[in-house]
This record gives C-alpha cells, sequence and structure tokens, in this order.
C-alpha cells in the first residue's frame, strides 16, 4: 500500500506540467477564561489552546495529494504528527480513487455546541465508547457520485496503522509487569496494513434530497486476527441548513469485540447514541446554538487474571450532555463563542447502583458544568 501510495504521487509528479496548485487550511480553538467544575471536586480554570489542525493539498489536474498535521496530537510516536497523509485522483467521470492514511468515514460528525462531540472525544467527565472518529488508519477508497447528482457513495478498506507484533511461529508477543497481573501485546507501527492481520470496511451513503436537506447512512466492519468476533457500528444521521437555521442528528449503534490483551479491551460491548442539535442565524453577526447528546454503552467484560480490570463485571454506564451558546462573527472565518454546558454519568457495575468508584470508568456517577469562551478561527 505505501508503494502505490508514492506511485500515486510520482505519476503527478512526472506529468508533462509541473505547476502545483497548493493551498494550506487549518483550524484552530482557542481556550478563553473557561471554567469547570465536576462533583466532589475543585472548581477549576482552562485556559489554552483547544484544538489546532494544519492541513497542506497540492492539487495538479486530476490529482489532488493532502498532508493533516495532528500539532496537539503525541508526536513522539511515529509518523504519529500525520494525521491524515493521502492522495486522490478523480480522472474519472462521477469517481474518486484515494489512497493513504485519514479518517474512515461512516459517521455523520458534527461539532457541538461548547465542545465537539461525544463521538469525537468531547466530554468533561471522559466516557467508555469505541466508535469515536475512526481516524489514522491505512485505507483505500472509491467513491462514486456529486452533489449535483443526488448522492455520494464512498467505500473504504482500512486496516490500524498499529499491530500486534508475532514471532515467527505466528504466536503474539506479549509483555508482563513485574507483579504478573497484566499482560499486554507488543505493538508495532505500520505504514502499511496486512489483512491477514486485520481488515476494516467502512461505507457511507450521502443522500441530497434538496438544496438544504441531506442525509447520511453508514456502516464499518472490522476484524482482528486476536479477536473472535468482528465488530461493527451503523451509523443514520440527517443535516437541514437554509439562511435561518440549521439543525443535525445523529444516530449510531455498535458493537466492539476486543482480546484480552489489547487496548481498551473488552468482551462484548454494545453502545448507543443519539445527538440533536440546531443553530439559529439571528442577523449576519450573531446566532444561537443548542446542542445535546445521550450515550449509552453496555460492556461485558473478559473474566482471565491477568489483564486489568477484566473481571467478567458487567458494566453499564449512561452519559448526558446538554449545551447552549451564543455565537458572534468576528469575520467570515473567525468567531467567539460564550456559553456553558451540562453533563451527567451514571453508571453500574453487576446491578449496583450509586457507586462512588468503578474500576476503569472514568468519574462514575458524577455530574459536571462548564462556563466556556473560546475564540475559533479557520484559515
Amino acid at each position: 500500500m505505501k508503494k502505490i501510495f508514492f506511485s500515486i504521487l510520482l505519476i503527478s509528479l512526472t506529468h508533462s506540467s509541473f505547476a502545483f496548485d497548493t493551498s494550506v487550511k487549518g483550524f484552530i480553538a482557542l481556550d478563553g477564561i473557561n471554567l469547570q467544575k465536576i462533583q466532589k471536586k475543585p472548581a477549576e480554570s482552562v485556559i489554552g489552546i483547544g484544538v489546532l489542525d494544519l492541513k497542506v493539498f497540492a492539487e495538479q489536474d486530476n490529482v489532488t495529494a493532502a498532508i493533516k498535521l495532528d500539532l496537539d496530537g503525541k508526536l513522539a510516536e511515529e509518523n504519529n504528527i500525520f494525521e491524515e497523509a493521502y492522495a486522490s485522483y478523480r480522472g474519472v467521470y462521477d469517481w474518486k480513487f484515494s489512497l493513504g492514511k485519514g479518517i474512515i468515514r461512516f459517521q455523520n460528525l458534527h461539532w457541538g455546541a461548547a465542545m465537539n462531540t461525544y463521538l469525537d472525544g468531547g466530554s468533561i467527565l471522559g466516557t467508555e465508547n469505541s466508535w469515536r472518529k475512526v481516524s489514522r488508519k491505512a485505507y483505500i477508497s472509491a467513491a462514486y457520485g456529486h452533489h449535483n447528482k443526488g448522492f455520494i457513495d464512498t467505500l473504504a478498506v482500512f486496516g490500524d496503522t498499529s499491530e500486534i507484533d508475532y514471532n515467527e511461529q505466528g504466536v503474539a508477543k506479549t509483555t508482563t509487569d513485574t507483579k504478573k497481573i497484566l499482560t499486554t501485546y507488543n505493538y508495532k507501527n505500520v505504514t502499511a496494513f496486512t489483512t491477514e492481520k486485520q481488515l476494516g470496511v467502512g461505507n457511507k451513503f450521502e443522500l441530497f434530497l434538496t438544496d438544504s436537506i441531506s442525509a447520511t447512512f453508514g456502516q464499518i466492519y472490522y476484524k482482528n486476527k486476536s479477536e473472535d468476533k468482528p465488530s461493527w457500528a451503523l451509523d443514520f444521521g440527517t443535516n437541514l441548513e437554509n439562511s435561518i437555521f440549521e439543525a443535525w442528528t445523529d444516530i449510531l449503534v455498535g458493537f466492539t469485540n476486543k482480546s484480552p490483551y489489547e487496548k481498551y479491551t473488552t468482551f462484548r460491548k454494545y453502545e448507543y447514541f443519539l445527538q440533536v442539535g440546531a443553530e439559529l442565524f439571528l442577523n449576519e453577526k450573531w446566532s444561537l446554538v443548542g446542542n445535546s447528546e445521550y450515550l449509552y454503552v453496555r460492556d461485558q467484560r473478559h473474566n482471565v487474571a491477568d489483564a486489568q480490570y477484566q473481571d467478567g463485571s458487567l458494566i453499564k454506564s449512561t452519559s448526558y450532555k446538554v449545551e447552549s451558546v451564543i455565537k458572534y462573527k468576528l469575520s467570515k472565518s473567525a468567531f467567539v463563542t460564550m456559553g456553558g454546558l451540562y453533563e451527567k454519568k451514571i453508571a453500574s457495575k453487576d446491578g449496583v447502583k450509586n457507586l462512588s468508584y468503578i474500576s476503569g470508568v472514568y468519574n462514575a456517577n458524577l455530574e459536571a458544568y462548564k462556563l466556556a469562551t473560546s475564540f475559533s478561527f479557520w484559515f
């Protein structure tokens, strides 16, 4: 896959014309004077960079290459600075072919109000869901259609950019700590995945009903050699946008299975997610934004002695988030948001409720509040 990716780039470089159209796009969100309070913990202020993304595009004829730098990620890991690095070809009518590393698009991801969505890590209390934005994957994809045709269907075959390390006999390598109570697989970073070890398929169908109404239907499937069952998710979303307001919904149902020694392991995890939000444009400068989210996770753990938190228990958690902000547009690409959110998380272990602590569950049975002021800028 790595060789094919650079072959596409080489074709574009050796074309008869060497004139490239290039552009740099990015997004930065700066946290202003934000105050947040988690139940049973002291209030604290949050000041700094919230989100920082930078994407570089190069285009020649029907070939486009892009690199997205994840500048606020873990840059110490090999190739981790590149959240996306791909090339696309549009030389066949109504078709687009892409190859590289990036996001597997099957969800109707939409920014929230004061924070991003649960599916993109937007939570004060933290969540135990598995189907967040599926990114940093090596993939090859084909998309057919466009807005004028009324639909776009994108199919991708993908794999993780880190794989379990196996020895010559095909046995997974593991590491045991000094107390011999936690055994984990050894992983290695890869630029191209091996389908014999892992295989994923994602599909997103976008239907443009009118100029202002669209719907999305998404499916994803992933199977790892070390797991006994494949993981999957279904997603349905709608968007309505005109000069007066924008409204969005997203529904996700997913199942996750991992072997006892994988990262963030689970035996049988089901999750159900719902997001509903809207933005009302008061005038050219001011708008009101509201967003609400619900997440239910049912996590049946493994029952093995040498894996952390895997005691066979059944963990159920329900998370709620309601947020509202007023947005002021400073310019076409810059705006300030001011508002707040409320978040609540209810969790139980083996049917026992109101526990103050559940191993492996962040902030079980707590509430949180946040007053948020942020400055965001697209460029």
